[in-house]
């Protein structure tokens, strides 16, 4: 079994314009893990570690290619992701083939800080199945925005938050999100697991739902 680490983007250069000084001092560098042809020839069906092999000899020492090496130490990269606060890792079975596709031979694991509990201060409209019900959850920690939460409900616990925020009071926004939303009075808080906090604004990425817990 393979390991890669998943790096999350948020500290990339977004420059539009960079200078020679930026670029060289933050060079842009495409990390390559895995090929799906050779020239004319589709290697999909090929084991993972040939399609590595196949990888590595074509990258070479290019310095804007950067060939990821396959890692086999799970502890010691996983207590790296843990350290640097990255999203986790993805194991792969070095005999698989490529699918385009979810698959047993790929399996993501996450590294989920501890959940948080949030207030709930509105909810943005629900959207196509939950259209019925309500797309996401405004959240808030100690006064300030902490993220929108729409993953991780039931059926049953998208009822009982509907019920509630039904019944709600409607305020004035507490603060701008970037989407329409509904304020409201409640003494509704719930539990959230996330992948980290954003270093700019202090909001949780990719937040879901654990439980609503007891006020």
């Amino acid at each position: 079994m393979s390991i890669t680490r998943v790096i999350g983007g948020e500290r990339r250069c977004a420059t539009e314009f960079p200078s020679q000084l930026l670029i060289k001092e933050f060079p842009v560098v495409v990390k390559v893990f895995d090929m799906l042809k050779l020239g004319e020839e589709d290697v999909q069906d090929r084991e993972f570690w040939n399609r590595k092999v196949l990888l590595s000899s074509l990258i070479g020492a290019n310095r804007t290619l950067q060939y990821v090496k396959p890692r086999f130490d799970l502890e010691a990269a996983w207590k790296e992701v843990v350290k640097d606060e990255e999203e986790g890792l993805i194991l792969k079975d070095m005999h698989s083939k490529y699918v385009p596709y979810r698959s047993h031979s790929w399996l993501k694991v996450k590294n989920w800080r501890p959940p948080e509990v949030c207030d709930v201060v509105g909810f943005t409209p629900g959207k196509n199945a939950r259209a019925w019900s309500f797309g996401s959850l405004v959240l808030m920690k100690d006064g300030r925005f902490r993220g929108c939460v729409g993953s991780g409900f039931n059926d049953w616990e998208l009822m009982q938050i509907r019920g509630i925020l039904k019944d709600a009071e409607h305020v004035p926004k507490p603060f701008e999100i970037g989407e329409p939303y509904t304020a409201v009075k409640t003494s509704l808080k719930v539990r959230v697991k996330y992948y980290k906090i954003t270093e700019a604004g202090g909001v949780m990425r990719f937040p879901v739902f654990v439980e609503t817990v007891e006020s």
